[in-house]
């Protein structure tokens, strides 16, 4: 077998498929690659994404933990390359498959929300009339465009340090990312299938102090700081679930009431603050108020949240208005507004 006789042609052949593809103006998707072909990658500006996880089907056939992409994530994202969550039912059961009949997705959300915040494709691959719309479309912006965080998301280093101790067992599946726009820097963090409890402080997760608050109940905020870490409870983040928790800065206005506001985003989504819907955060001391600049396809309407001491939590509409695509959403002690921007 020429492969393995010449230690030269799988270098050779890689790289010609890179030249092949840049002729034909297409990118590449490495599959099944072995961490030796991703480094070859290095060389190949084509390759864009690598698939970090087995086959679907050791999941919704074998019941393996096929979605547990925090480790092999990391290999990826540091040689610049997009991870690949593989495709995904978006509904639990579709009749007719392939696949034997006991195949089934527990939790097509826990597949959703790590494939969108891998910064990888969205794959949903379900049969005809077996797609959930509403559960994809939390992936994105109504014309399609992924809502993605700043880096796909990775295993929390104290829990890999824990390997150590449990003889190489591994503990849960605990991950963490981030997105900064402006200086701001807004967190998420994801655990399953735990096997012991854990509590995070944002050191662990290299975040300063903020509100957090559960993707399950977002009128539930509370501190996150050193004295306020958060308990992940291995009993509720289980394998056969998943627990999802938001991080936003805690600002505060320079007025007499020292008014304390957070941008929360847009909690129908699974990336709440992204850059591909955020452009920009102008947080001005002298003005009183923070402009947050929103981009979306021409006519869509968003909803934003923001938490307000003086307010409560509110949830803003914002009409994206054509021809800029974007609107604006201003913060002050005393009120909060979107308007469009012409």
């Amino acid at each position: 077998i020429p492969l393995r006789t010449d230690i030269n042609l799988g270098e050779q052949w890689l790289i010609s498929m890179g030249k092949g593809a840049e002729k034909a103006g297409i990118t590449i998707q490495y599959c099944s690659s072995y961490p030796r072909h991703a480094l070859q990658a290095l060389e190949i500006p084509r390759v864009t994404q690598a698939r970090v996880s087995s086959d679907y089907t050791s999941h919704i056939v074998h019941k393996g933990n096929q979605w547990n992409i925090g480790i092999t994530s990391m290999l990826a994202d540091a040689l610049g390359i997009a991870p690949f969550k593989d495709v995904f039912w978006s509904t639990s059961n579709e009749p007719g498959s392939s696949y034997k009949p006991s195949a089934m997705e527990p939790l097509p959300d826990r597949e959703i929300v790590l494939a969108t915040l891998s910064t990888g494709p969205v794959g949903p691959g379900d049969a005809i009339n077996y797609t959930n719309i509403e559960r994809i479309m939390r992936c994105c912006r109504e014309d399609g465009l992924i809502l993605k965080p700043d880096r796909p998301i990775t295993m929390v280093d104290s829990l890999i340090a824990d390997w150590a101790e449990n003889n190489g067992d591994i503990q849960g599946e605990l991950y963490s990312t981030q997105t900064t726009i402006n200086n701001q820097t807004f967190y998420i963090i994801f655990a399953s299938s735990m096997r012991k409890d854990y509590l995070i402080y944002p050191s662990m997760i290299k975040a300063q102090s903020g509100i957090i608050w559960s993707y399950e109940n977002s009128t539930d905020i509370s501190i996150f700081d050193d004295t306020h870490p958060l308990y992940i409870s291995s009993n509720k983040c289980n394998n056969s679930s998943f627990c999802l928790w938001h991080i936003s800065p805690l600002w505060q206005f320079n007025d007499v009431h020292h008014t304390q506001y957070a941008f929360m985003g847009e909690l129908n989504k699974w990336t709440s603050v992204s850059r591909q819907r955020i452009n920009s955060i102008d947080i001005n001391f002298d003005q009183g108020q923070t402009a947050i600049t929103i981009e979306g396809s021409l006519g869509e309407i968003t909803l934003f949240t923001v938490y307000h001491s003086a307010f409560g939590i509110r949830s803003i509409p914002c009409y994206i208005s054509p021809p800029t695509g974007q609107a604006l959403m201003v913060i002050r002690s005393f009120d909060i507004s979107c308007t469009e921007i012409n």
